[in-house]
């Protein structure tokens, strides 16, 4: 019983400063994710998740179907990123470039069942008629400017 001390008052120290965290509004940072409360006002709250670093190819975090994610592009990039939908309907898809006017767009969404549909714009609506995991692809409009490069807010809201 001895050896298991140690890992039971590091747990208990670990679930004390969640907890201290939690309680006092303070940011907690765990392997380079930030999650914090923000209060609105005293009856709502809002749960924002964001990582430092959104990789290619890696799936989106939401918390409460919501997700709010700065990403950084280099030019010519194709981006894939992917969210679940477990019991949604829709979802709300955009992408806010730092340079307003720049050259950036869903190009394509891929349902569970390797369904592609796109291109579209910086913002969408989108009809969610399976469950499971969701692909969106980001890029350029070739027809359209110079290629984007440089950081872009992506925004989802499954509703």
């Amino acid at each position: 019983m001895k050896k298991y001390n140690p890992i039971i008052i590091l747990t208990i120290a670990i679930g004390a400063i969640l907890i201290y965290c939690i309680t006092r509004n303070k940011s907690l940072i765990i392997g380079g994710s930030v999650q914090k409360e923000i209060k609105k006002d005293s009856s709502i709250q809002e749960i924002a998740f964001a990582s430092p670093k959104i990789m290619n190819n890696s799936e989106l975090k939401l918390i409460q179907g919501k997700g709010k994610f700065e990403i950084e592009k280099v030019a010519k990039e194709e981006q894939t990123f992917s969210f679940r939908n477990d019991s949604s309907s829709s979802v709300f898809i955009q992408i806010i470039p730092q340079n307003k006017l720049g050259n950036i767009r869903i190009n394509q969404l891929i349902s569970p069942n390797n369904e592609k549909d796109g291109p579209f714009g910086q913002e969408i609506n989108y009809d969610l008629n399976e469950k499971g995991l969701y692909q969106i692809r980001i890029g350029e409009s070739l027809m359209q400017g110079d290629p984007f490069e440089g950081k872009y807010t992506l925004k989802l809201q499954l509703k």
